[in-house]
């Protein structure tokens, strides 16, 4: 399981005992994401799709489905264009399209993109970020405001502060743009492929993730309602359900 742009498997929490009881499941913090370290490195596509690949390798997986939120569910589709013999099968939660810059709607993310060509400002803004900046950047995942308490707020909060943070969002941002590259081979996916989305996505609404299931040929769209961005954690009755459904068949 995959987590999305700055976030870590603390999103994951309301999964991994229900689906451990059937399957072997492993959720990640991405490099430079949750606890797991954050070298100075450009934050490049190749680098996380190869992070992926490499933790696949060193725990002996050799063949997984793959279940990816956001910019996760984005790494997971690239998989399984640059590795299809790595990938079983397909599981994308409210995930990144190809064009992510343009397909965004999520006003704390369009800021930087409207000053991305600024040089340096889009790190300062990340850099500057407050506790209360955090706090609306997880309202902006969810639909029912009321599940951003204060331990789930302090939780996002200390994980922004670790040292390294800025960079590693900062450079991530800077190279989403690479996704394009892979735009006109997402139709070449193969796999079981299984799209959720939650009906409230503030970040890419429902559209992007009904064209990208139009692109997929075989695959199954399922929306999520009075659920945002993480639906997986926001709505897990639902989200659990319609995994195990996927995954028996």
């Amino acid at each position: 399981m995959i987590h999305g742009y700055g976030a870590g498997i603390w999103v994951w929490e309301k999964q991994l005992d229900l689906l451990s009881q059937s399957y072997r499941v492993y959720a990640l913090d991405l490099i430079g994401h949750g606890f797991s370290d954050r070298p100075k490195i450009p934050y490049t596509s190749e680098i996380y799709i190869h992070f992926l690949r490499d933790f696949m390798d060193e725990v002996g997986i050799e063949r997984a489905t793959l279940i990816g939120n956001s910019m996760g569910g984005g790494i997971a589709w690239a998989m399984a264009i640059l590795f299809p013999e790595r990938v079983d099968r397909l599981i994308l939660i409210d995930c990144v399209p190809p064009d992510v810059l343009n397909q965004v709607k999520n006003e704390s993310f369009r800021t930087l993109v409207a000053i991305k060509d600024i040089p340096i400002l889009p790190y300062l803004i990340i850099a500057g970020r407050s506790k209360n900046s955090i706090r609306w950047i997880l309202l902006e995942c969810v639909s029912d405001n009321k599940l951003i308490t204060p331990e789930v707020l302090n939780r996002q909060y200390h994980l922004s502060k670790i040292k390294g943070t800025t960079w590693v969002l900062y450079s991530t941002f800077k190279h989403a743009k690479e996704a394009l590259k892979l735009k006109d081979q997402i139709s070449l996916i193969q796999h079981p492929t299984l799209f959720i989305w939650g009906e409230g996505d503030f970040i890419f609404p429902p559209q992007v993730g009904e064209t990208l299931h139009q692109i997929i040929l075989g695959s199954k769209f399922l929306k999520i309602e009075k659920s945002g961005h993480i639906p997986m954690w926001e709505t897990p009755n639902e989200v659990n359900q319609a995994i195990l459904s996927f995954l028996q068949e």
